[in-house]
């Protein structure tokens, strides 16, 4: 399925049972920002584009829980953040070369063509990798607090969004990068309006 399908599917599942979210999602971002992420460094992988030409990032207000319907709680970033989030890449590799520790950081919790498109509370974040070979486009995992070091998640960005609007419109499990499984439901007793949540299951 394509990407743009996927996202209409989802925006639509999240309109009637999760406005909360359907609300938090940023309209199409400006072409320029896109263009402006990775300029002179790489080509953004086509589903990066797809989803930035519909939605510039799912959390417009980042203070509500809302927005963060991608297991494990994570909203997904618009373009000026993505671009921050590389160069903050960027800035921890030329540390770990200048430091003599390329070795234990590139490729490991850094690298230049990691582009991070998701950032969730607990500073784990999801990146999409654009380094050549099969690898290109998936969607890695790296979380400092338990200790994931680019965790493949899912193929690639599309993957990705299917899996989540298939784990939301049939409640089923979704694997998590420690092998426990994360359960979407609906939060929507004391918040203005309903949003997802992950409940991870420890059994």
């Amino acid at each position: 399925m394509k990407p743009a399908d996927t996202v209409a599917r989802l925006d639509a599942w999240l309109r009637e049972h999760a406005p909360g979210d359907f609300g938090q999602l940023a309209p199409p971002a400006d072409p320029r920002l896109v263009d402006g992420i990775a300029p002179d460094r790489f080509d953004l992988h086509p589903d990066v584009r797809s989803w930035l030409e519909l939605h510039d990032g799912s959390a417009v207000d980042r203070v509500l829980a809302a927005g963060a319907f991608v297991p494990t709680d994570f909203p997904l970033l618009g373009a000026a953040r993505m671009s921050d989030g590389l160069r903050d890449m960027e800035e921890e590799v030329a540390r770990a070369v200048e430091d003599d520790e390329a070795e234990y950081v590139v490729g490991v919790t850094a690298d230049v063509r990691w582009l991070p498109v998701a950032l969730n509370h607990t500073g784990g974040q999801l990146v999409v990798d654009h380094r050549e070979g099969p690898g290109f486009g998936a969607v890695l995992e790296l979380d400092p607090s338990v200790g994931l070091n680019g965790v493949k998640r899912w193929d690639s960005l599309s993957h990705l969004l299917e899996t989540v609007l298939e784990a939301l419109a049939g409640g089923s499990p979704v694997p998590t990068a420690t092998g426990r499984k994360a359960v979407p439901r609906i939060e929507a007793d004391g918040v203005p309006l309903p949003h997802v949540v992950w409940d991870v299951h420890y059994g």
